[in-house]
């Protein structure tokens, strides 16, 4: 049978092993001006009953200070005076305990804990013997498998909020030590130690909006520390895939307003380069048979080493970001090849983005035959299916069939992937279910399209249409935003159009 109690012998170990290892930790007058009060934080349960002893001590050693000289005193608050005013620069001091840390810091002391990052203080490889307590007649310990997260999908993830101190075997927030307001807060001020039910609080405490908050201005702070040329290179475009501007023009002849952006740009460029402008006045406009990498050639090949580095930094974005939904839709091209357009829709560094990919050319509408182009695309470009989180589609059986459309298809190899149907889609068959069931708006709509029929049929009607100052707009069946301009234009040029009705 277990003791209740632990022997004489094991209370007097312990002790020497804390003894020992305080001894070793800095002073604690190095992190506290004099006037300050040193906060006492739980140990182990055995050491609970040697506070009052610990007073005793505390209560002499600070007897013995006052008693000192006053020169000694002034010295010592003038070093710890100092010490506040500067940063930290040694790694000594950043090693001590979270539970050593004084509840507000000062702006260069958080900076300083901040640069040296969360992994420094988590003391994830501690033995946690420090973290035992007694709970009904059994002893629990601090486990590592804390410092991760399970997500509802299954999905790890790191707690990289978490930290666990040596001295008092407790756990404290290093987001909330750093940002919290919250003094009161027990993974700010004393540590959490409760291991019964440490799961609950845990989950609870990551939860709570204080410690989001605190989260938020951690990230802030990384972003802000994120150096010039990390940024510049993820933003490497060129000026002209970037803003999707044409690169060819009617001709290629240097000199010519119609010769397109590409060539346009080097004539721009040849006014601050001497060598790029030498290039093209001997070589430009030289005709067939002269090397001179102005040539269509050379273009296409610049578009397409373009459009690969877009693609590219697409598919770096979307693994970035993980999780993503698709947006897909098929139209024909006016050379009749038909062809599915494909965009990612995925959340990164603080903004949504709908990335258009690529046109995918294929042979059937149905539902099978998408979903098997959709994966080969993702497989050939190593994008996870099971991290599509969404589709979006138009209300075409094909794309919203519950059984066999592609949303169905595509969900069965992504639980997650909800499918929700084009809002404005929706909203026109709405409006043309609607429209369909009122008699008076089917006149109504039939006469506003036959007048626009009428005028625009011949172009000496709409010649005196226009001698009205009036004007009038078609319908449409797919976009229903059109029946209302062509309603307001019909109310406000009425006045025209009547004149020009009654014209003889």
């Amino acid at each position: 049978m277990l003791r209740k109690y632990e022997s004489g012998a094991c209370k007097r170990r312990l002790k020497k092993e804390r003894e020992e290892m305080v001894a070793k930790l800095p002073k604690m007058t190095n992190f506290f001006s004099s006037n300050q009060t040193i906060m006492q934080f739980p140990q182990t349960v055995d050491n609970y009953k040697n506070n009052e002893r610990k007073d005793e001590n505390n209560n002499t050693e600070n007897e013995v200070a006052r008693q000192g000289p006053s020169n000694e005193i002034q010295e010592v608050e003038s070093v710890e005076s100092t010490m506040h005013n500067n940063e930290l620069d040694s790694d000594t001091i950043l090693r001590e305990d979270p539970a050593l840390r004084p509840l507000q810091l000062k702006e260069n002391e958080r900076m300083k804990y901040l640069n040296k990052g969360y992994a420094f203080f988590q003391n994830k490889d501690s033995n946690f013997e420090s973290s035992k307590r007694m709970f009904k007649n059994q002893y629990r310990y601090y486990s590592v498998k804390y410092f991760q997260k399970v997500m509802n999908n299954g999905e790890i993830c790191d707690r990289k909020w978490l930290m666990f101190s040596e001295s008092t075997g407790c756990v404290f927030c290093y987001v909330c030590k750093l940002f919290s307001t919250d003094y009161d807060n027990v993974f700010v001020k004393s540590g959490f130690y409760n291991w019964k039910k440490a799961k609950l609080t845990i989950f609870s405490h990551e939860n709570s909006k204080e410690h989001i908050q605190c989260m938020i201005k951690w990230i802030e702070f990384i972003k802000q520390n994120t150096h010039v040329d990390e940024y510049m290179n993820s933003c490497g475009y060129s000026f002209l895939a970037g803003r999707g501007l044409a690169f060819r023009g009617h001709n290629e002849v240097i000199g010519s307003s119609n010769n397109g952006n590409y060539l346009g740009m080097l004539e721009l460029l040849t006014q601050f380069d001497p060598v790029l402008k030498q290039h093209i006045d001997t070589f430009a406009n030289k005709g067939k048979g002269n090397v001179n990498y102005l040539s269509k050639t050379i273009c296409e090949e610049l578009i397409d080493i373009m459009s690969q580095k877009v693609l590219t930094d697409i598919i770096t974005e979307i693994k970035k970001a993980k999780y993503w939904g698709t947006i897909v839709d098929s139209t024909s091209d006016i050379s009749h090849v038909d062809q599915l357009s494909v965009i990612f829709r995925y959340y990164l560094n603080d903004h949504v983005y709908e990335r258009f990919f690529c046109f995918l050319q294929i042979k059937s509408h149905d539902g099978k035959s998408l979903i098997t182009d959709i994966l080969d695309l993702l497989e050939r470009n190593d994008i996870d299916i099971t991290n599509c989180w969404g589709q979006a589609y138009d209300n075409a059986s094909n794309m919203s069939g519950k059984y066999s459309g592609l949303q169905a298809r595509l969900k069965e190899r992504s639980e997650l992937a909800f499918y929700i149907p084009c809002a404005g889609h929706s909203l026109n068959l709405v409006g043309q279910c609607s429209v369909s069931e009122c008699i008076n708006s089917i006149n109504y709509f039939g006469v506003l399209q036959s007048l626009y029929s009428f005028f625009v049929a011949s172009t000496h009607r709409w010649d005196l249409l226009k001698g009205n100052h009036a004007t009038l707009k078609r319908l449409s069946d797919s976009r229903w935003l059109c029946r209302s301009d062509a309603s307001k234009s019909l109310i406000e040029n009425f006045d025209g159009i009547h004149a020009a009705l009654s014209y003889s």
